[in-house]
């Protein structure tokens, strides 16, 4: 693997500010010294993610994710720690040489090229002779040019090994091809998954292609559309098409509105219209509204006007709900999309529709003409609804709804709470679905929280306190094994005292985030002397003591078979001394 200078590392780490870096995904809010945000790597309503600039770390108290400006920048691309050496780098000017190393290709970063690899091949075509049917296409459809080659909207030809040519001899191993998903396998070879479609690239946030979708054109095939599969890179349950050009957008103006097709994206931001994403692909999920809960509590849906689109919406609206986001409704015309309407009547009536959207509740009883309902229909719709507003997880947006509903059907608070509470609903905690589970390393032992005082204090920004516990200490009395490894590269004194400086000496990720939340950790505000003292006594007390222990079940064991337990005694009696003595 390529290898970056440790000079150039270590100017890449000074010079990238974490919390630059971090907000540029994480909407952070500073509380006293510390940023606090929603957690980018797991689930959540409460922000429990916080960055210490201080430090240049950051720490998820949720699930203890951790690291430094590298960590980070590698966890949330998926890439390996040179690739985001030269990410930061980059952005930063800090010209990067690469020196040779050991090992073979990272998988995210082979991946990654495969797909930029499909990306300039399917532009090409689709700016080539080859492609000037799907071009002129896209023209009728009332894209310009310009917003094509922003997107990387491409064409792959009516052929079965197009890409797979344009891949081959360049050290792709067979892994990396099977695991891209730009490719299928048989018993007669490897072939090009998409053939004769217009492809929309989908991106990370960080702006690198990681999947298609791909709409047929010129070909008979019943499948429409064709996304796709999962991948390393591509979890199409968190994924929106467009985030990373809209997504500056959405923080500045405050919502994001929500499209299911990759031309709804399209027509809107060429109209000027950037707050807004896609679904690409995909149903609407809890993994989604967390994905854009990072970024904005308000969500407009701009579904097509078709009964299928309304139903879409109003699914989605209590995934929105439920997720604590505030969703509302704009419904283009009867029996069509936002594509077209958008083309029909331009950006400013878009907009005026966007700034008068319709409330979720209001829309939902206009859909189902709640008004007119009678008998056992009326029954239902309200058995309907209140299940799904039990789910609903805050309390306060749960009761103005059902005060709302209330005043809308004519019908008594009271009977609509009880038929709520009735009412069986998924018990799955939203913040834990699709979770992975993770052991992580813990420290809840005296010795253990002895020891990581005194990591904390050798790391203290005062040099002083610092030559005081270096003069009291020895690296034996560390002797939790991954609290040893710390403290070597503590002590070493040719290695940086530097809290993101350390956190790179651990390649393990469950290391590093163990590491980086010791690190985290402000010192208590008591005399250094005496936290050395008491962590001292502590960690010479204890191994005396169990020694002791050990020495009186010899004791009781020799007089069990009648022999003399004299040595063992004295013993006993030298550490009692020595314990006294501590």
């Amino acid at each position: 693997m390529a290898k970056i200078p440790q000079d150039i590392v270590d100017r890449v780490r000074d010079s990238a500010d974490i919390v630059d870096v971090v907000s540029q995904y994480v909407d952070l809010k500073q509380r006293g010294a510390n940023f606090f945000g929603l957690c980018p790597f797991h689930g959540e309503k409460t922000p429990s993610f916080s960055v210490a600039p201080a430090k240049q770390i950051y720490h998820c108290f949720g699930c203890s994710s951790g690291g430094n400006v590298f960590s980070f920048v590698m966890e949330y691309q998926k890439i390996p720690f040179p690739e985001a050496v030269k990410n930061l780098a980059d952005r930063y000017n800090i010209p990067v040489q690469f020196e040779e190393g050991d090992g073979g290709s990272e998988l995210f970063s082979s991946l990654n090229e495969l797909h930029l690899i499909a990306v300039n091949l399917y532009q090409d075509n689709l700016f080539a002779p080859r492609g000037e049917d799907a071009l002129a296409y896209l023209k009728d459809r009332g894209l310009t040019e310009d917003i094509l080659k922003q997107f990387k909207v491409g064409f792959s030809m009516d052929s079965w090994d197009q890409l797979v040519k344009q891949c081959k001899g360049k050290g792709f191993t067979q892994s990396h091809i099977t695991s891209s998903g730009l490719f299928t396998q048989s018993d007669k070879g490897t072939f090009d998954r998409f053939r004769s479609r217009i492809m929309f690239p989908i991106h990370h946030p960080s702006g690198k292609p990681i999947a298609f979708g791909g709409r047929i054109f010129g070909a008979d095939d019943p499948a429409k559309y064709l996304n796709s599969p999962e991948t390393p890179l591509y979890k199409k349950s968190d994924v929106f098409y467009g985030l990373q050009a809209s997504r500056d957008a959405i923080r500045k103006i405050g919502y994001a509105i929500l499209v299911e097709g990759y031309m709804d994206f399209l027509q809107l931001y060429q109209a000027g219209i950037h707050p807004v994403v896609a679904v690409s692909g995909t149903a609407f999920t809890q993994r989604h509204a967390m994905a854009i809960s990072r970024i904005t509590k308000k969500v407009i849906l701009f579904y097509d006007g078709d009964s299928a689109g309304g139903n879409a919406a109003i699914r989605t609206g209590w995934v929105l709900l439920k997720a604590g986001l505030e969703p509302t409704i704009v419904r283009p015309p009867k029996d069509k999309d936002p594509d077209d309407w958008v083309r029909e009547v331009g950006r400013d009536e878009i907009l005026l529709a966007i700034e008068s959207s319709t409330t979720f509740l209001d829309f939902h009883l206009a859909f189902f003409d709640s008004g007119s309902l009678e008998g056992a229909d009326r029954q239902q719709y309200i058995l309907d609804i209140m299940r799904e507003i039990k789910g609903i997880q805050d309390g306060i947006v749960r009761n103005d709804i059902v005060r709302i509903l209330s005043e809308k059907l004519k019908v008594n608070e009271e009977d609509l709470i009880r038929v709520m509470k009735s009412q069986r609903v998924n018990t799955t905690q939203f913040s834990q679905q699709n979770e992975p589970e993770e052991e992580t390393v813990t420290f809840t032992s005296l010795r253990d929280k002895a020891q990581i005082e005194l990591l904390q204090l050798l790391v203290h920004v005062d040099p002083s306190v610092q030559n005081y516990v270096k003069e009291h200490i020895t690296l034996e009395l560390f002797t939790t094994p991954l609290l040893n490894k710390i403290a070597s590269y503590v002590l070493d004194e040719n290695l940086s005292m530097e809290s993101s400086a350390i956190i790179e000496y651990f390649q393990d990720r469950k290391e590093r985030d163990s590491v980086a939340k010791i690190l985290f950790a402000d010192t208590q505000e008591i005399p250094t002397e005496q936290i050395v003292f008491d962590c001292l006594k502590i960690l010479k007390s204890i191994p005396l003591k169990e020694k002791i222990q050990s020495l009186r079940a010899q004791i009781r064991e020799k007089e069990s078979k009648g022999a003399d337990p004299q040595d063992e005694l004295d013993e006993v009696i030298q550490l009692r001394q020595e314990l006294n003595d501590i």
